[in-house]
């Protein structure tokens, strides 16, 4: 805080005096030029003198400015502000003014006619020239209002000693914005785990997080702003729906952030929705090293709904999610720039069956429950439940409060469908025979799947294999049982006449024997 005082004293005390002195340009006074190289197209900067001085060299050649005064580029509106600025300082807010000192400057340059502006025209042009500078200290700046509102792209503003023909490369990095997916151990045996991604794939219901993450580069150089904002939009498909953000899931390098706002609300199922930190200087604090990366970093829990997209071969998905950044891109003023749109993409499975008799026919009666496999691929007791989607022969896993059903074969369908499953191991197993009918033994079910961004990042695909795809579009057939002999039907007459075989059989070998024995 005595730093503080000092810093606000000083500046009082020089605001107070300049506001008395007006710019006087030397005639003849040598002038120097300000090149700004640049390879970002549609930039136009402005070169305000802030301070004058007298130029002289010290015995080592030095340059010396003195005589400080104000510059040329600062009019009497700049002025009046400078001075109720320098006024409006006390012990209380010492602070909070030392926040705010950084864009005093340009603000005290926003609305003289005193300056000389370039154009950048083309993204490779670079060496313009600002000449006819007088010595002094200048602000550099984007001309307000200049960037497209909106773009992503960023203002800049900095302060330059001209004492001598000086380059400048404007710092207007601007934040990036990523989307990514968290898939479950791909090998449940061994534990390994495809981690955080572009793809994953899951089961309907089955709760899983998503991670956005935006990258504020050290070249914004926060340190300059007064307030610094970023805004995630996140956008998701119909078949996504929002459960919470994570347990302690927004993060600033790593510094767990409260004080944050969303739009989102539990169970809402596709759409977009925000979350905003006004300030993330407020959650750093004034004493935080800006000159290093910044990563802000948003966790929340979601699932997949009835309403997702399914795959029954290899293709792509509309199970699409994206999020977008909204970020200060001024530090003069309160402007915002955006990110394109990084996107994910949520993978689920259905299996098709068909229950049909010996004759390919089919087959009504017959009901089905779903079991997980274990490691080796052998069944479980362990039932997976079901619900109908409420469309006949269709099916999808049942949420933790639906009770499981049986899927039954009818008279108006012999085909029954599961919805959204996950890549992994199943069995079907008949658990009603239809009369006159044996029970077939369980069915194995293969979803074995990879599946990534595709090149341009417009969409995604999964690679289902061939055991995959034999086991996922099943034809079920029945066998009748045995038929068993009836009182006096034809089945009597063959078990009379296979006995009389075997008697007379018998009666011949006897008599055989004897003989054998005579």
């Amino acid at each position: 805080m005595k730093h503080v005082k000092k810093l606000l004293s000083a500046v009082l005390v020089l605001v107070l005096a300049l506001t008395m002195v007006l710019p006087v340009a030397a005639e003849g006074e040598t002038t120097y030029s300000i090149k700004i190289k640049n390879d970002k197209d549609g930039h136009t900067y402005e070169a305000y003198q802030i301070f004058a001085g007298d130029l002289s060299k010290d015995a080592n050649g030095a340059a010396i400015l003195s005589n400080i005064r104000w510059g040329s580029g600062v009019n009497s509106e700049g002025l009046g502000e400078a001075k109720a600025y320098a006024a409006s300082i006390t012990e209380a807010n010492a602070a909070q003014k030392a926040k705010e000192l950084g864009g005093k400057l340009a603000a005290l340059a926003g609305s003289t006619d005193q300056k000389t502006s370039i154009t950048f025209g083309g993204a490779t042009v670079q060496g313009y020239e600002i000449t006819g500078l007088t010595p002094g200290y200048y602000l550099v700046k984007d001309q307000d209002g200049s960037l497209t509102a909106d773009g992503h792209d960023a203002y800049t503003a900095y302060i330059l000693q001209v004492v001598e023909n000086v380059e400048a490369a404007p710092k207007s990095s601007v934040p990036s914005v990523d989307k990514q997916v968290h898939d479950e151990p791909e090998d449940a045996e061994n534990g390994e785990s495809t981690g955080w991604g572009e793809t994953a794939d899951h089961a309907i219901n089955e709760s899983f997080q998503f991670k956005l993450t935006a990258t504020l580069p050290v070249d914004i150089d926060i340190a300059n702003y007064n307030e610094y904002k970023v805004v995630f939009t996140d956008t998701m498909s119909d078949g996504i729906t929002f459960e919470s953000i994570a347990e302690n899931g927004v993060t600033i390098n790593g510094i767990v952030v409260s004080n944050y706002t969303t739009t989102a609300t539990a169970n809402q199922k596709g759409g977009s929705w925000e979350l905003t930190i006004d300030d993330i200087k407020e959650v750093l604090g004034k004493d935080y090293n800006y000159n290093q990366e910044i990563n802000v970093q948003v966790v929340y829990n979601a699932h997949l709904n009835e309403n997702a997209a399914v795959n029954i071969a290899t293709g792509a998905t509309n199970n699409k999610n994206t999020v977008g950044l909204e970020y200060s891109n001024n530090p003069n003023g309160t402007s915002t720039g955006k990110t394109p749109e990084d996107h994910v993409w949520v993978f689920t499975y259905e299996v098709d069956n068909n229950k049909v008799n010996e004759n390919n026919q089919p087959l009504a009666g017959a009901g089905f429950k779903l079991y997980a496999a274990d490691a080796d691929g052998k069944i479980t007791e362990t039932e997976i439940p079901v619900v109908s989607t409420g469309k006949p022969g269709e099916y999808r896993l049942a949420t933790g409060t639906e009770t499981g059903i049986e899927m039954l074969t009818t008279d108006a369908t012999n085909v029954f469908n599961i919805k959204g499953l996950d890549a992994g191991k199943y069995f079907l197993k008949e658990t009603t025979t239809p009369d006159g009918y044996n029970t077939c033994e369980p069915k194995l079910i293969i979803i074995d799947a990879t599946h990534e961004e595709d090149e341009g990042e417009a969409s995604a695909t999964t690679t289902l294999t061939n055991e995959s795809a034999a086991t996922m579009n099943n034809t079920i057939q029945n066998n009748k049982g045995t038929t068993l002999p009836g009182t006096g039907g034809i089945g009597t007459t063959i078990f009379y006449v296979v006995g009389g075989i075997l008697v007379v059989g018998a009666a011949v070998l006897l008599i055989a024997k004897k003989r054998t024995k005579m």
